[in-house]
């Protein structure tokens, strides 16, 4: 049997009709749940069609019956008073044979009853059916007692008698002379499904739903390439993107959902190549960074260790050369530990999580302290210091006093470095709508057109004799504090003419929590 089934199934996939069908089952997972939900909700309309249609059907049918059988029982009920007053047996009996064909036709037990309780009950002979224990049911009996109550009634149950389901519409007959209810009418039929035309009813709402089922998927094969398409397509384009092409996307209609989701794509697909392209230029950075490293440290090390190779070979033997080897390898060891250094401040300034602690800071208290060192740094070229500050005005700012004055004092030291002989160097602090504007203006040899752009980056040294001994991380150093302290840092220089630095910094205004 298990290799009946199998030769089956690989016979019917073996069909390239069939198997293309299946591969459209199993690659088009979304677009067969949408199916299978189109199924679901569809076979479930049919199903509360068809149990809504029944039971009013039923409803209707049992309000249409029971109107039809009230009005052949009134009839009935009339004819039958008429017989007996007018005393017209023979006339009675002949219309029993037409209430026999009734009930033979329609399915219909006709029960002639007389009212044993009323003063002249009806007679004996006008009636076709006895009333006791035996063939009256509880149902039965309520409709029979309203009748006699004067009043038209029915019911519907399962009726153990008959075995099946049953309609009792019973209909009082009364008697003029004496103003009562001399008996009743009580039609009984038979309701069955299969009188009601519920059965086939039935049987032909399933082949609808089931036929509606075959058509539905069908149709859903018939279209499921067309609407697998932008699946596809955007499909296609994620596995693009996944693999690096970065190219734009243009979607056919953009107002519909999938050309919103082909427009978020697209912007996804801008954004990626935008962070390649920032991940490409941070591994340039990266890759410039440890070779600037590399270089930077490599000749100090050469020459500390050829100084090192040739006093340990004792060729050298006067004390002045031994002398002079001792300080260039000492001031090559402390070159390496101010790049060392700059470096290690340099990462805390980057470091995204690192926090300056800031308090209340005096402008002026920082420069006050600048100007004991720049006085030394000026000797040897003779440079004119002139400060243009606020008198008797502290120029209050939040920051820490430490950085702020490493941050003035690397761009005096390049202003030194870069001033002619008997130069000038100007600062200047202006107060404007609570902002703090301090400028440093030398009158040296001045940055190139060229160079400024540069300026800020990591280990960018211009070719001046001036800065050889520098490290290139001096001026981003200072650019990374002003930043850590809400700041900005820009320049603007004239080749031969000088350069001057422009520091902004919001003012301390008040000294609430620091005090």
């Amino acid at each position: 049997m298990y290799n009946r089934i199998k030769k089956l199934l690989d016979t019917l996939l073996g069909n390239k009709r069939i198997k293309g069908i299946w591969y459209t089952i199993v690659n088009n997972d979304i677009i067969m749940k949408i199916y299978l939900c189109f199924t679901f909700v569809l076979l479930l309309t049919g199903l509360l069609t068809g149990i809504i249609f029944i039971r009013l059907y039923r409803q209707n049918y049992l309000r249409s019956y029971t109107e039809l059988l009230t009005k052949q029982g009134r009839t009935i009920a009339k004819r039958v008073s008429k017989f007996e007053r007018n005393g017209k047996l023979e006339k009675f009996q002949r219309y029993s044979t037409y209430i026999d064909e009734i009930e033979n036709s329609e399915n219909t037990d006709i029960w002639i009853i007389s009212n044993e309780s009323a003063k002249k009950p009806l007679s004996k002979e006008y009636t076709n059916a006895e009333t006791n224990d035996d063939n009256l049911t509880i149902d039965m009996y309520d409709v029979i007692t309203q009748a006699y109550n004067g009043k038209v009634s029915s019911s519907s149950s399962f009726d153990d008698v008959y075995g099946m389901a049953i309609l009792r519409v019973a209909i009082p007959i009364y008697n003029k002379e004496k103003d009562e209810v001399s008996g009743a009418i009580m039609m009984i039929s038979m309701i069955d499904k299969q009188t009601m035309g519920i059965d086939k009813g039935t049987y032909l709402i399933l082949l609808s739903l089931f036929l509606s089922f075959v058509i539905s998927y069908v149709v859903a094969f018939i279209f499921s390439k067309y609407l697998s398409k932008p699946l596809n397509k955007i499909s296609k384009n994620i596995k693009r993107i996944s693999e690096g092409d970065y190219s734009s996307i243009e979607p056919k209609n953009p107002k519909t959902q999938l050309g919103r989701i082909e427009i978020t794509l697209n912007q996804l697909a801008v954004k990626l190549g935008c962070a390649e392209k920032e991940r490409e230029s941070l591994e340039q950075v990266r890759r410039d960074f440890f070779a600037n490293v590399s270089h930077e440290l490599r000749t100090p090390i050469t020459v500390i260790r050829g100084y090192a190779e040739t006093l340990n070979d004792g060729v050298i033997t006067d004390e002045h050369a031994i002398e002079d080897m001792y300080q260039r390898m000492l001031s090559e060891c402390k070159g390496m530990e101010r790049l060392v250094g700059d470096l290690f401040i340099l990462s805390k300034m980057q470091n995204p999580d690192f926090q300056v602690e800031k308090e209340p800071v005096s402008l002026m208290q920082i420069f006050d302290d600048i100007n004991k060192s720049t006085s030394v740094l000026g000797k040897e070229k003779n440079i004119q210091f002139i400060e243009e500050i606020p008198e008797d005005d502290p120029c209050m700012m939040l920051g820490d006093y430490i950085r702020l004055r490493q941050m003035f004092l690397i761009i005096i030291d390049n202003a030194v470095k870069f001033s002619h002989n008997n130069g000038k160097i100007t600062t200047k602090i202006v107060k404007k709508d609570e902002k703090l504007y301090i400028s440093i203006k030398d009158e040296g040899v001045g940055i190139s057109k060229e160079e400024l752009p540069y300026i800020f980056e990591k280990f960018y040294k211009s070719k001046l004799k001036q800065n050889e001994k520098g490290t290139g991380l001096g001026l981003m150093i200072a650019k990374q504090i002003s930043l850590k302290h809400g700041g900005e840092l820009t320049t603007q220089s004239e080749h031969g003419k000088g350069t001057t630095f422009f520091f902004v910094f919001d003012e301390c205004t008040s000294m609430e929590g620091y005090e």
